[in-house]
């Protein structure tokens, strides 16, 4: 995969740019309005040591968001601006230390607002100083994008005449050389500008083979579905034909002599034994549960003919009992007419014709 490399002037504007091609630089240019007219599949920006600070922080024990938290923490102690101004990026942990890089919010989104309008949207934008190998004692130095950039066991900054003799003081510094720093780097950055509010925004691509995958399975679990029901409905079809079978054999061993018909002669028989209507047995039991919820009401005789009609004598100590009886037996369900009621020895005699509804 080829890489463009863009390096940021202190001034904003592009100091030069690489084309990087299998771990080698294959082109280069230091034009600012000139670019390669083709671009390749992943770009990276450098950005200039003045525009940031760098420390280094006991933070390698943190998750990643909580490490952010805390250097946010560390900038508001030091910084002379309001934090909620400045874009705090941590790096990956080394042991216990980790870097962190502080740059205004307002730098940051000028270089990718300008970088954007030339239709870039950098994949990676890389600190300069950081490119550099942190030494285990004084100072490395390398030329990075029009400045020239040193590096500490703890810090790391742009050359200024002023302050360089300060911070470096009588320390050895060595110089470097920057292409293989560079090419390093692009395959494992210590700190990637691009997180936080910053971060760049994947465009969204559908993976073509993995929807494929989903429908392959879809289609399984519908097949595997609709086969557990034909699996059912077969079942409950063998199950049914057995059911008719075993009716078949028992009607055949109660009806011996009805042939082929047994199952139907033996439903005819039950139909003629059960009675017309809802049969004896139902309304016979409604109206024994009729009498005995009605006090002092007796039944003298009880007939059932074949079309469903039982009829009742009921005896009872006078009318209201009667009425009761009647309403109590029509409530379960059944039609009640009554013959007119006379007087026996201090109570009164009546029928009752019941039937179903």
């Amino acid at each position: 995969m080829s890489t463009l490399v863009l390096f940021i002037a202190p001034d904003d504007r592009l100091a030069g740019w690489w084309i990087v091609e299998d771990g080698a630089v294959v082109g280069r240019g230091d034009a600012d309005d000139v670019l390669p007219d083709a671009l390749p599949e992943r770009v990276v920006a450098v950005a200039p040591a003045e525009a940031m600070t760098i420390h280094v922080a006991e933070l390698g024990a943190l998750a990643p968001q909580q490490a952010v938290a805390a250097a946010r923490l560390l900038v508001a102690e030091t910084s002379v601006v309001p934090v909620e101004t400045q874009h705090v990026a941590v790096g990956a942990a080394d042991g216990k230390d980790r870097t962190v890089a502080v740059i205004g919010n307002g730098r940051m989104s000028a270089w990718l607002e300008s970088l954007q309008a030339r239709g870039i949207d950098p994949d990676a934008v890389l600190p300069a100083p950081l490119l550099l190998p942190r030494p285990e004692t004084g100072f490395v130095r390398a030329g990075v994008g029009g400045e020239i950039v040193l590096r500490g066991r703890s810090a790391a900054f742009a050359d200024d005449p002023g302050l360089t003799g300060l911070l470096v003081g009588d320390a050895p510094v060595e110089e470097v050389d920057v292409e293989p720093l560079v090419l390093a780097a692009l395959d494992a950055p210590e700190l990637d500008l691009r997180q936080g509010a910053f971060a760049k925004r994947r465009r969204f691509r559908v993976d073509w083979s993995h929807v494929r995958r989903l429908a392959m399975l879809g289609g399984a679990v519908v097949a595997v579905t609709l086969l557990i029901a034909v699996v059912q409905i077969v079942r409950y079809g063998f199950g049914a034909d057995a059911l008719d079978a075993e009716a078949e054999q028992v009607a055949r061993t109660a009806v011996p002599d009805a042939g082929p018909n047994a199952v139907s002669s033996m439903q005819a028989r039950l139909a003629a034994r059960r009675g017309g209507g809802l049969g004896f047995s139902a309304t016979a039991g409604a109206l024994m549960a009729a009498v005995k919820s009605v006090p002092n009401v007796e039944l003298a005789s009880l007939t059932f003919d074949p079309d469903g009609l039982l009829r009742a004598t009921v005896l009872a100590p006078g009318a209201p009992e009667a009425e009761q009886l009647r309403a109590r037996i029509h409530s379960a369900g059944l039609n009640v007419e009554a013959t007119p009621f006379t007087s026996e020895n201090g109570r009164i005699r009546g029928e009752f014709r019941i039937g179903g509804r």
